[in-house]
């Protein structure tokens, strides 16, 4: 330990913390002695912001740690974020990393000696950091900070002290079997966050598929456990409010910063992405003890974000979590996760519409919207008879989810901005011929001049089905005639592909692919146009080695359509496939499954991706998953599902 005094004696314009030079430490550190408590605070938040900003250690750290430690022990405020610090010092890990965190571990592990004592201090808080400060112990203190972590874990009268003490232990103890036992003894203990913390502990040092038993311990004790801590985190303020979304949102327990040990919810979120019934036991045990801030609804999302075919499973979970009282943020986050999953639910759930119905009818329009769109994706008619304007959308997904012509009407009327395009890949050849007033009646009212995103992809489509009408062909070449560049390329290709003459067409792709817009849907509209395109080959020939792997895709599967020869889309497909590898966000897969999409057209299976394709089809994780928990609700698209799909027709072939 250091005092204040020696603090000039540190050549602090040689160290650096995440900001530059360390020179404002010393005024920091001497702070902490003040009598003036806000000053004593400010000066804590500037030592976290800079000098272990991000829980990450600079030089300025190391040269902190024996001032922090002398403050611990002597200041008159602050001194449990004084060991918070000195515990963030140490390192990330359970062992530091090479370099300046190895420094900071060392450094710290020769202060542990001088700290034991705090281990007993009257101060809850100052007894927490000191537990914390105790996983670093080594060598001559090492006896004696077991001695006294197991003090704290068997009569401390806080559970936090308990809890934290208990995962302590069970990483030092020499004796691995000894630590096992206590983990053992701890799952029958009265204290609901000392059995979660034991719980997990032997999760963790297991294998999935978990012990059931196990397993319902947890799920049992997790979601009571926050009765049990009354103490605030060893940490100064500024960085509880900076977790305070966090806490809100999705812990199970306060996500005290606990360097080397982690925190609770991200220790859960391992064991869930190991074991899918682990991962609905643990959300149903929240949901079933009220749902407190969305944490068992929100776990029940990230069972079929993160599992294949447990839609039921979620829905049934969502459900149940359902009657709680929620905050509007709460309720409209539950709305999305039924709304995402209800389209593949298989079982009903009992009082599900009957909700959703309600809070379609509420005056929140994002609650509305959700809940609606949710009642069409189950196909509830009351959509449509009770609620008294429902969004277009919801009409949209009822129509596919009944295929009712009705409906499909009503969804013709007034297309939806987002969920068209599905609904419009829903329909049969029959309905087409029996909608074609209704479809042509899309176009008469589109403005060519802006044309909306559902009105270029049902152009898009009428090419594709083949309908012989002059009316439609007319219409067609109007807009082939329009100032807009995509909606002239549609229209064109699509009627060429109907009997019209294909000049018009050809004339508007060469014109925009010698932009070499590479935003331009011009490639694929050339493919579609078939053989005819021939002229726009050599056009299309710079694509193949695009420096963009969608433009590549395009480049490949127009070449494929218009000579019929798959030789060298074939190599080209083959190669986007392979690029993803490993579980990764949607967006790097996109390419991937439109390429297995393509060759599954095709009619080949290179040797060379049947092993990647076999677990695309077979796993029973998700391989793609959505990039973002909070994207809206209409970019919320299943890819994984179309990928296992495309991988499933590509092996059949």
């Amino acid at each position: 330990m250091r005092p204040p005094q020696e603090l000039d004696t540190v050549d602090w314009t040689s160290c650096h913390h995440a900001y530059g030079a360390a020179t404002d430490v010393p005024e920091s550190i001497r702070a902490l002695y003040a009598d003036d408590a806000d000053r004593a605070e400010r000066a804590v938040r500037l030592l976290f912001n800079k000098v272990l900003s991000r829980d990450s250690v600079y030089p300025a750290t190391v040269a902190a740690v024996p001032f922090l430690a002398h403050a611990a022990v002597h200041a008159v405020h602050e001194r449990a974020s004084a060991l918070a610090f000195l515990a963030g010092a140490g390192g990330r890990g359970p062992e530091p990393q090479a370099g300046i965190e190895e420094e900071g571990y060392a450094q710290v592990t020769a202060e542990v000696p001088g700290l034991l004592h705090l281990l007993a201090d009257d101060d809850p808080k100052v007894r927490l950091g000191a537990v914390r400060v105790a996983r670093c112990a080594t060598g001559q203190s090492f006896p004696a900070a077991l001695r006294e972590l197991t003090a704290r874990y068997e009569a401390d009268p806080v559970a936090e002290v308990r809890v934290d003490a208990l995962a302590v232990l069970t990483r030092l103890d020499p004796d691995q079997q000894s630590a096992g036992r206590r983990l053992h003894d701890a799952l029958t203990d009265r204290l609901p966050a000392v059995r979660a913390a034991a719980s997990l502990a032997l999760l963790e040092r297991t294998h999935p598929p978990y012990p059931p038993d196990l397993v319902a311990v947890l799920a049992e004790a997790i979601a009571t456990a926050d009765s049990d801590l009354t103490v605030d985190q060893a940490a100064p303020r500024h960085l509880t409010e900076r977790h305070q979304r966090l806490v809100r949102c999705r812990s199970p327990f306060i996500p005290r910063l606990f360097p080397g040990i982690g925190d609770t919810d991200s220790r859960l979120t391992d064991i869930a992405e190991q074991d899918a019934d682990a991962a609905a036991a643990v959300a149903g045990g929240f949901i079933a003890r009220g749902d407190v801030d969305g944490r068992g609804s929100r776990r029940a999302h990230e069972l079929s974000v993160t599992w294949r075919d447990r839609e039921d499973d979620t829905l049934a979970l969502l459900t149940a979590a359902l009657p709680h009282e929620h905050t509007p943020f709460d309720r409209s986050h539950l709305l999305y996760s039924i709304a995402c999953w209800a389209p593949f639910a298989t079982q009903p759930q009992p009082g599900l519409a009957d909700h959703l119905l309600w809070q379609g009818l509420c005056d929140n329009s994002e609650t509305a919207n959700r809940a609606q769109l949710s009642l069409g994706r189950l196909g509830d008619e009351r959509l449509l008879t009770v609620v008294p304007d429902p969004c277009a959308e919801a009409v949209a997904a009822l129509a596919a989810r009944t295929r009712r012509r009705d409906h499909q009407r009503l969804a013709l009327q007034r297309p939806a901005y987002w969920g068209f395009d599905d609904f419009l890949d829903t329909l049969a050849p029959d309905d087409v011929h029996a909608l074609l007033p209704d479809l042509k009646a899309v176009l008469h009212r589109m403005n060519p001049a802006e044309p909306d995103r559902p009105e270029l992809e049902l152009v898009r489509l009428f090419g594709d089905w083949g309908l012989q009408d002059p009316e439609l062909l007319g219409l067609l070449d109007e807009a082939a005639r329009s100032g807009h560049d995509e909606l002239a390329a549609t229209a064109a290709v699509s009627a060429a592909r109907l009997g019209a003459d294909p000049e018009p067409a050809l004339r508007v792709l060469k014109q925009a692919m010698a932009a070499n817009d590479p935003e331009y849907d011009c490639i694929e509209e050339a493919g579609r146009l078939g053989p005819a395109a021939a002229p726009l080959l050599p056009l299309i020939e710079p694509y193949h080695g695009h420096w963009d792997e969608w433009a590549r895709l395009r480049g490949a599967e127009a070449d494929w359509r218009i000579t019929q020869d798959p030789a060298r889309a074939v190599a080209a497909l083959t190669g986007l496939v392979e690029l993803p590898t490993h579980v990764t966000s949607g967006y790097a897969y996109r390419t991937s499954v439109r390429a297995v999409e393509v060759l599954a057209r095709i009619g080949t299976t290179p040797d060379v991706l049947r092993r990647r394709v076999e677990h695309w089809a077979t796993s029973p994780r998700r391989v793609i998953r959505p990039d973002d928990f909070f994207e809206p609700l209409h970019e919320q698209r299943c890819l994984d599902e179309d990928l296992r799909e495309a991988a499933l027709h590509l092996l059949l072939r």
